[in-house]
């Protein structure tokens, strides 16, 4: 019963994301001058990744019985939670400047404060974090295969085209900024 709450407690980390306020981009009846978007093709990868790690997870979950499947229940929640914290945190430090499709503008600028500080996208390593700590909660190996072969690279795909258009739209700034924070992972990546 505990591993089932514990894997519950996962997927409500993933869920409550849909419940976080977004900003006022959706009430702006136009755009700011100078706002530039990015390709939608890695937002769709993205979503067929997690797409195809949903399925996995629903089709293969561990088991629920004995200390191994607690101990996953209990880390993978964890890690999820984290994921989750890390998300919310971030989305919240970009406000006006968080879109589902990568956009950049003179209106929102850099945001490098925050999460922002360490790395250039947290949002996606919230979003690792969360897909991670999920399969492990289920103790779902396909799951976690997914992620690291699926979900990972579609992140990293995406972070890598909305830098291209960060660079067009802020130049030497962003540059600057890049050379002093990693990609995804503070201090590695």
């Amino acid at each position: 019963m505990v591993v089932l709450i514990l894997r519950a407690m996962a997927l409500l980390a993933f869920g409550g994301l849909g419940l976080i306020p977004t900003s006022g981009r959706r009430r702006e009846k136009r755009r700011p001058s100078g706002e530039r978007r990015g390709s939608r093709w890695p937002v769709l990868a993205n979503l067929g990744g997690f797409g195809l790690f949903f399925t996995l997870l629903a089709a293969a979950p561990g088991g629920t019985e004995g200390p191994m499947a607690l101990l996953l229940a209990l880390a993978g929640a964890l890690v999820a939670l984290t994921g989750s914290a890390v998300v919310v945190r971030s989305r919240a430090e970009l406000g006006a400047a968080w879109s589902l499709m990568p956009m950049a503008s003179d209106h929102t600028g850099i945001v490098t404060t925050g999460p922002y500080r360490l790395v250039r996208h947290p949002i996606y390593l919230g979003l690792f974090l969360l897909a991670l700590g999920e399969a492990i909660a289920f103790g779902s190996r396909p799951a976690v295969l997914a992620v690291l072969v699926v979900v990972v690279p579609s992140l990293l795909w995406r972070a890598r085209v909305e830098e291209k258009l960060l660079l067009r739209v802020f130049g030497e700034r962003y540059l600057r900024y890049v050379k002093r924070t990693k990609i995804m992972i503070p201090y590695l990546l």
